[in-house]
């Protein structure tokens, strides 16, 4: 079915190899064979899956879950595949191509030999897979119980132990296999505590969930393997807090502690996940009200993080509140109960600002400008004056605090910046374009820096660049980026702009542009490099241009990294001519 001379061509001799050795120790499994596409499964170090599919050209295409894949055209465990394709009659061929999978016969063949096993035989086959797993053994041992009697709280809360064992798990494919292992129990485990009484349920719901964050200490999920348990523990939970037969106080007790401290790192959102009713809220809100009068009467030292974060923290739902109830006046009195540095003043300028309370405004921003004592603070203060100076039609004080602004750190983006306000407060300074030229252009000329000993690349040439493009200054553009080392995205935009007017200038820009990206040797970045050449082709053809500079440079890409083999895959998709 497919070229073996081909595919032995297009592997490295030693994946070759290795993938004959794959196929001789009968490591492709459940194939499956559908018209000109196989997939199976082959047992390397992990379990992969792999799809061969024979293009209308004869040549195959494959793909599969291990990770040299991202870097191999075609790996081991495709070799292996192939050749257990290959090695199929006709007879056989046929028979797996008209039922789809070889698997259906394999099944039958073990469920006859299994009929022809006596009893106890097939017992010890059974009790001998089960001694294997700790986990089927125990999933099996409930769906005994379940059939002679419910299962009560006592029992199942002894499962949530066994499916949650306490173990350092580090490993990705450790880790994936525990909560596989979990996922089966607890698909047994959910359901048989759905039958118990609703408070039963709640404990052994939140048994689960604190177990799995003491688990979690242990166990290197960043993965998110856990998901599913969580998901589900964390919507019982919601769901059934309604439900209790707590009194409303007993419930805002409850919320209010779970609110108050953060008590474990994987858990519902409190309140928000509990959906509680009115009266249970009040009840809570009014308990966020006395615990922070009891913190403000005994003293907060803000500048201890912790303490004024819990404080911040029992404030926000109160000011949460009191948005809702469109009480502006309630949400800044809250949010002066922990104002203390530059950022908790500018918070309450920007709440004087929404209500169009400039003095006010001023007059925080005042006290933010004084408690800022870093330079990103003052930055913060600056920007926000602006903002004030524009609304009270102050347009020579906001000019003159951004064009400082700019001043002290020009940049493209802070030019831009400036244009938007220039168009907001009509023309300030009429030599403002060529000012920014001149600043960015003589630092610029700096080159290499030295600062205390070090010496660094200036990325000034890189903001002039943009800057010249920005205003179509065609010329000093290509002057600069030819005496001066900019970043790639600037080269292919220069290379954009000038395609018509100097096209092999530009075809040597996005020739230095895609080998650039060819070299960091990854999928994603030949799907870019083969995304800029499809664009590159359609810009020439819709202006009639000549593609034969492209085309060349195509040839020379393909001839400088013909090792590159995904990349020459994209190549000879979309550009075969050129090979």
């Amino acid at each position: 079915m497919f070229n073996l001379n081909d595919i032995q061509q297009r592997t490295a001799s030693k994946t070759f190899d290795l993938g004959c050795e794959l196929y001789a120790s009968n490591s492709v499994s459940k194939l499956q064979i559908i018209d000109n596409q196989a997939i199976a499964s082959v047992m390397g170090q992990y379990k992969y899956k792999v799809s061969l599919e024979k293009s209308p050209d004869g040549q195959c295409l494959a793909s599969c879950t291990c990770p040299a894949a991202d870097y191999q055209e075609i790996c081991k465990h495709a070799v292996a595949v192939t050749l257990k394709v290959n090695s199929l009659s006709a007879a056989e061929l046929e028979e797996v191509n008209a039922n789809g999978t070889t698997q259906d016969n394999e099944r039958s063949e073990l469920i006859a030999w299994f009929l022809d096993k006596p009893g106890d035989e097939l017992t010890n086959i059974i009790m001998g897979f089960l001694d294997g797993s700790e986990h089927e053994y125990d999933k099996w041992l409930m769906m005994m119980s379940s059939d002679k009697h419910a299962m009560g709280a006592s029992e199942l809360s002894k499962l949530i132990t066994k499916a949650l064992p306490k173990k350092p798990v580090w490993g990705w494919n450790e880790v994936s296999d525990y909560f596989t292992d979990a996922d089966s129990l607890f698909e047994m485990i959910f359901p048989a505590i759905a039958k118990l009484p609703v408070d039963q349920q709640w404990q052994l719901n939140l048994k689960a969930l604190v177990r799995l964050n003491d688990v979690l200490e242990e166990i290197d999920d960043s993965g998110g393997f856990r998901f599913e348990i969580e998901g589900e523990l964390n919507q019982n939970l919601g769901e059934l807090f309604n439900q209790l037969s707590w009194s409303d106080e007993q419930k805002a007790q409850w919320i209010f502690e779970h609110f108050a401290d953060y008590k474990y790192d994987v858990f519902p959102s409190v309140p928000h996940d509990f959906n509680i009713t009115p009266s249970v809220n009040t009840l809570f809100l009014s308990q966020c009200t006395t615990a922070i009068e009891k913190r403000l009467q005994t003293g907060v030292d803000f500048d201890d993080w912790r303490q004024k974060s819990a404080l911040t923290r029992l404030t926000s739902v109160l000011i949460d509140q009191a948005k809702e109830q469109g009480d502006w006046q309630e949400q800044l009195r809250l949010i002066k109960l922990t104002a203390h540095d530059s950022d908790d003043y500018l918070k309450i300028t920007a709440l004087c600002k929404e209500r169009n309370d400039l003095l006010d405004a001023e007059y925080y921003l005042k006290q933010a400008y004084q408690r800022a004592n870093k330079p990103h603070e003052v930055l913060k203060c600056k920007r926000n004056e602006i903002e004030i100076r524009l609304e009270l039609s102050e347009f020579k004080a906001a000019w003159a605090i951004a064009w400082q602004l700019f001043v002290d750190n020009p940049s493209f983006n802070g030019f831009k910046d400036l244009q938007a306000l220039q168009q907001k407060t009509g023309v300030i300074d009429a030599e403002f374009t060529q000012k920014v030229e001149q600043l960015l252009l003589s630092l610029s000329n700096q080159g290499t820096q030295q600062n205390q000993g070090i010496h660094r690349f200036s990325n000034y040439p890189s903001e002039l660049l943009d800057f010249y493009i920005d205003q179509h200054d065609i010329e000093k553009a290509r002057s600069l980026a030819a005496k001066h080392k900019v970043k790639t995205s600037q080269l292919i935009k220069l290379a954009d702009t000038i395609l018509l007017q100097y096209p092999q200038e530009s075809i040597g820009l996005y020739q230095k542009s895609i080998s650039d990206m060819i070299e960091k040797t990854n999928n994603d970045a030949y799907r870019e490099a083969t995304n800029l050449l499809i664009k590159i082709e359609k810009n020439l053809k819709d202006a009639d241009a000549d593609c034969t500079p492209l085309y060349k440079m195509i040839a020379t890409l393909i001839q400088n990294f013909k090792q590159k083999r995904n990349m020459m895959k994209l190549l000879r998709e979309y550009f075969p001519e050129c090979f």
